[in-house]
């Protein structure tokens, strides 16, 4: 039998809201590793940072992995800033960039957005590549002849 983990997130206080675009290649990733999670939340740890990002349908939150709270005898992690998308987004090309709003839940996390863009990229890149090496044969494709 599976044991399902849960992890618990408070939501402070919202501080700060901005519009903002999310680079094509990040949304797109994002959108790979959403479509091979079926449970719906994709956990993504950012090393660099000791921070992680966990992934759904409308958002992603990123939380400090070395903050902890707790709140009516229930502990769990704080979510630092959030990127909401909104309900359907219209895009000419996958090239293009896709609007979302940046929530800030503590002052001063402007540079910690900046990092995160680069840093999250990257994890969110090398999780991909192992759910992809996961998929396809160790030893590559195999091709034969169709014959009659």
């Amino acid at each position: 039998m599976a044991t399902i983990v849960t992890e618990t997130f408070f939501l402070p206080k919202e501080v700060e809201r901005k519009q903002w675009s999310v680079p094509a290649e990040i949304y797109n990733l994002y959108r790979s590793l959403q479509m091979h999670c079926p449970a719906g939340h994709v956990f993504v740890p950012i090393r660099n940072m000791q921070f992680m990002a966990v992934l759904d349908k409308k958002e992603i939150v990123f939380v400090d992995s070395q903050s902890y709270a707790v709140s009516k005898d229930e502990g769990g992690r704080l979510i630092l800033i959030a990127w909401k998308f909104v309900e359907s987004i219209d895009r000419d090309a996958l090239t293009d960039p896709v609007p979302c709003e940046v929530v800030f839940y503590e002052k001063h996390n402007r540079d910690l957005q900046l990092r995160l863009i680069s840093e999250f990229r990257q994890a969110m890149e090398l999780m991909d590549q192992r759910c992809r090496n996961e998929r396809l044969p160790a030893k590559g494709a195999k091709i034969l002849k169709l014959t009659a």
